[in-house]
């Protein structure tokens, strides 16, 4: 089974999972997933453990990543642009060269100072 094939089957379980407030499906463990260039454009991953995932030049355009552990993930060079990072746990993330990441996204999220911002932003 190709990458694709099994991010849809762990996004659509994901999506029951919140739709029923966790009484089917289950909720998206992605922890420690090689996940670079993938497409999550207006993926909801809202609450789901993508500790350590290495997201590099993944399309996170539109995601929904509100409360997600994102905990040592490495987003470098992520397209982020509208990404809802409300309540997301960045600590020890790696955000160097995110494009499309605004200070408000940063300032809803969860950083700490091992989070790897890009120049042009500051923690919280």
């Amino acid at each position: 089974m190709n990458l694709k094939t099994v991010l849809k089957e762990v996004l659509e379980a994901h999506q029951k999972w919140v739709d029923t407030q966790g009484r089917e499906g289950r909720r998206a463990s992605l922890r420690d997933a090689v996940l670079q260039e993938a497409d999550l454009h207006d993926a909801n991953l809202q609450e789901a453990d993508l500790e350590g995932a290495r997201l590099s030049v993944a399309d996170l355009m539109g995601t929904n990543l509100r409360c997600a552990n994102l905990k040592r993930a490495d987003f470098w060079m992520a397209d982020m642009k509208n990404t809802n990072l409300q309540g997301a746990e960045l600590q020890g993330a790696n955000l160097s060269e995110v494009t499309n990441l605004t200070q408000q996204q940063i300032d809803s999220a969860i950083t700490d100072s091992a989070t790897v911002l890009p120049t042009s932003l500051r923690p919280r």
